[in-house]
């Protein structure tokens, strides 16, 4: 498909009109909990201790879930900017970003400026990428160096680049350090589906710098492992024997340490993938139930391109690993959305329907957000109920803190668990008490000594003295 020059600005300001709405929106609606608030207050503490090896779980539990690149990101943007929503979503917004440069430089390269154009559109357009790839996770930077790796991995291939063979273990090193040997498993499934279809296998091995790119690949992401063993022995284990291979095996995981494991249908990936990639997953499924025959016939004339086939397998690789998984999260998914935007870009040709899907898209992202930034979604976070409370006055938690009260708190908030505890800090001190509500009858023993202060979704705020 190749567009006019009008059509390509047309296409070129509905990428800026999203991309500009969910910067916008970055600093307008607070961390949840559980994962932003979590990571946002493990990158806090990381920034106010000047601690960079072990990022913490909490103040005595080191976190042994996940390397530290993100949190590094996001640590970072915190002693740049200061400490708030805005600063911890910037990186991983930015790494998205990072990901439609290398999807439109890697698609003008191998097809042409239309079809790279039409790419980022999709890519951009997905509600899986434009709202999961602006996040405090570790998704939005994983699906980077994902990409890097395989874009940097077909420049190798095919021009016999060093630099790229080069680049393409750094990407793999970087990906070892933002979510482990996951990611090497995901690449490594993509590439040797590819090159077996393409019976290629020794060739593509070949075209590798191994020696020089092992070195680079060891030199950057192993000293942190042996660093943070040392640091916190017992983390190796757990890391890589608990969080990739008994988190996948066995549904509901008892052994996390820091929370409990999804328990999803296997399978459950694919409609993950569905929701994710709307709505140019529904368009593909439509176009494939209305003309079976017609669909099969185009795909396997597209896959015979060894391009094609490459991203047809970069794009499957995720799901391929995840299928029978049932500890899995729907942003899982976002490692493949840059090859299938690329894949979409080649099978829908017509215009107007690209162009009503991606205003489609824009009006549910903005839909979405004035949703969340309204205050009327179901997730719960502290930073309203914590609003008004001055830096020295002493919080305390009923039984259990969430992670946004301690990114809202500075870390100030602390847990009581007990009435002698609790009687003995109103005996000392005027505290504020923040109980959720449905637990209130349990705490009337010392309702006496406290006023109510606040009430904001599921918690009161006791002011007791």
């Amino acid at each position: 498909m190749i567009l006019s020059t009008k059509e390509q600005r047309y296409f070129l300001m509905l990428i800026i009109a999203i991309i500009a709405v969910r910067l916008l929106s970055l600093g307008l609606y607070p961390l949840y909990d559980t994962t932003e608030a979590r990571y946002g207050d493990m990158a806090r503490m990381m920034a106010s201790t000047n601690n960079y090896l072990t990022p913490m779980f909490n103040e005595l539990t080191p976190f042994w879930g996940k390397p530290p690149l993100h949190t590094w990101a996001t640590s970072l943007s915190f002693e740049l900017f200061g400490v708030h929503e805005f600063s911890a979503r910037l990186p991983h917004f930015a790494a998205s970003l990072v990901t439609i440069l290398f999807t439109f430089s890697f698609t003008k390269r191998w097809f042409n400026q239309s079809t790279a154009i039409t790419s980022v559109l999709m890519l951009c357009s997905m509600i899986g990428f434009i709202v999961g790839g602006a996040m405090v996770m570790t998704d939005a930077i994983l699906m980077l160096s994902i990409t890097l790796a395989m874009a940097s991995f077909w420049l190798n291939y095919q021009n016999k680049s060093h630099i790229a063979g080069l680049l393409f273990f750094v990407a793999m090193a970087m990906g070892m350090l933002v979510k482990g040997p996951v990611s090497v498993v995901i690449i490594g499934i993509a590439l040797v589906v590819w090159s077996l279809y393409q019976g290629c296998l020794l060739p593509a091995i070949k075209s590798l710098p191994w020696l020089s790119g092992l070195l680079i690949f060891a030199l950057l992401a192993l000293p942190w492992y042996l660093m943070a063993e040392q640091a916190t022995p017992g983390f190796l284990h757990y890391f890589l024997w608990g969080e990739h291979v008994l988190r996948f095996i066995e549904p509901g995981w008892q052994g996390d340490l820091y929370g409990s494991a999804h328990d999803e249908a296997k399978g459950t990936i694919w409609l993950f993938w569905l929701a994710m990639a709307f709505p140019w997953s529904f368009i593909l499924v439509a176009r494939i139930i209305r003309q079976p025959k017609k669909s099969v016939k185009a795909l396997r004339q597209r896959t015979l391109q060894p391009i094609n086939s490459y991203l047809v397998a970069w794009a499957l690789a995720p799901m391929l690993l995840f299928t029978l998984a049932g500890n899995i999260l729907p942003a899982y998914v976002m490692p493949a959305l840059p090859a299938l935007a690329i894949l979409c870009a080649q099978a829908i040709k017509q215009k107007q329907l690209i162009k009503i899907a991606a205003v489609i898209s824009l009006l549910m992202l903005i839909t979405i957000l004035g949703y969340v930034c309204s205050g009327q979604w179901s997730k719960i976070s502290h930073a309203q109920l914590l609003k008004n409370v001055p830096d020295n006055q002493s919080v305390y938690y009923w039984k259990k803190r969430p992670f946004s009260a301690s990114f809202y708190s500075k870390g100030n908030a602390r847990v009581v668990d007990n009435y002698q505890q609790l009687a003995t800090l109103i005996a000392l001190r005027n505290v504020l008490i923040a109980v959720k509500n449905s637990e209130s009858e349990a705490f009337s023993i010392v309702m006496s000594a406290c006023t109510s202060k606040l009430v904001v979704q599921r918690y009161s705020l006791f002011y007791c003295s």
